[in-house]
């Protein structure tokens, strides 16, 4: 396999454009500890210099009608004082609005995004829960589903910005440019190194004829290895290019290509690297056995250990 090097930012082809900033964020809490956890990321996303930050609390209406109004008026005052304490930690000209709304989870985190044109979410990934998370997703699951925008599910406490950021990457140009442009939102320059994870599928005939050569077969799989890493390479540098990201501004690249299954992978080289952002696509999912069997993206947000950013597949036209 080549060296790391070999993705370096010599790919790249020079422009002056530069990667945007986050102009607005929604930020749904629960007002329980993780939202610390949360609102410490908001805090060091690279954000517009007159950006806004709507914190979300959504009053359950599981909860009984009578006792909503004091459940709202709790969670006002808690959320102005979260509100007060994220404004100290941004800059001046950012402005922070709480916000508590009555409803469905889901439907009212969904309708404030589209209300505050948001660009991003960011959402806390709670521990607890297993057996229902596994048949309906975690919230954070379900806003990915449905939200139709980038979210970022925060598991980690933050302590500084991303440092040690992977990619995960199907070799799709279309899907390539979304994830990587996202990447580069949350990583602003200078950029440190990124890993670049991609697993790919080998036939194998050996299962099935014994007697074939069994250096031939492992040959053949070199062959296939060496061919995604070459396609990967190209696909890397000719979306930087099409981003019009400086080199000086550009990452070096760090391949992971091995043949297996996509989420076995992540999460290998993930917890090796101590890898603090995984970034990644997700694909359509419309269908009822998304619902209750979930896609790779859904799986690593439950088992990996990292936070992680998962980018929606465009809508056709856009």
């Amino acid at each position: 396999m080549r060296h790391a090097a070999s993705f370096s930012r010599s790919s790249t082809r020079t422009t002056q454009v530069r990667s945007g900033r986050l102009r607005s964020v929604l930020v749904p809490v629960d007002l329980t500890p993780s939202s610390d956890r949360v609102l410490g990321r908001v805090a060091l996303l690279p954000l517009a210099a007159d950006a806004l930050v709507t914190i979300v609390h959504v009053i359950p209406d599981s909860l009984p009608t009578l006792q909503q109004p004091a459940a709202e008026r709790d969670a006002s005052r808690a959320l102005a004082i979260e509100a007060r304490h994220l404004a100290q930690s941004l800059p001046k000209g950012v402005r922070v609005a709480p916000l508590v709304v009555r409803g469905a989870t889901l439907k009212q985190i969904v309708a404030c995004a589209a209300k505050t044109k948001a660009e991003l979410i960011v959402i806390g990934r709670a521990g607890g829960r297993a057996v229902r998370d596994a048949l309906l997703g975690s919230t954070a699951e379900r806003v990915i589903r449905r939200a139709q925008l980038p979210v970022l599910v925060v598991r980690l406490a933050p302590r500084s910005a991303y440092r040690r950021p992977a990619l995960a990457l199907d070799i799709d140009d279309r899907a390539a440019r979304d994830v990587v442009r996202h990447l580069f939102t949350l990583v602003p320059p200078p950029r440190p190194q990124v890993a670049v994870i991609h697993a790919y599928e080998v036939p194998h005939p050996g299962l099935v004829y014994p007697s074939l050569d069994g250096y031939e077969l492992d040959e053949t799989n070199r062959e296939h290895q060496r061919s995604a890493l070459r396609r990967l390479e190209r696909l890397l540098g000719d979306t930087v290019a099409a981003l019009h990201v400086p080199p000086e501004e550009a990452p070096s690249w760090k391949p992971h290509v091995r043949e297996g299954a996509p989420t076995l992978l992540v999460q290998k080289v993930t917890s090796r690297a101590h890898t603090d952002l995984l970034v990644l696509g997700s694909r359509g999912y419309s269908s009822a056995a998304y619902f209750f069997l979930g896609t790779v993206s859904g799986e690593l947000v439950r088992e990996v250990k990292c936070d992680v950013l998962v980018v929606p597949p465009r809508e056709r036209g856009q």
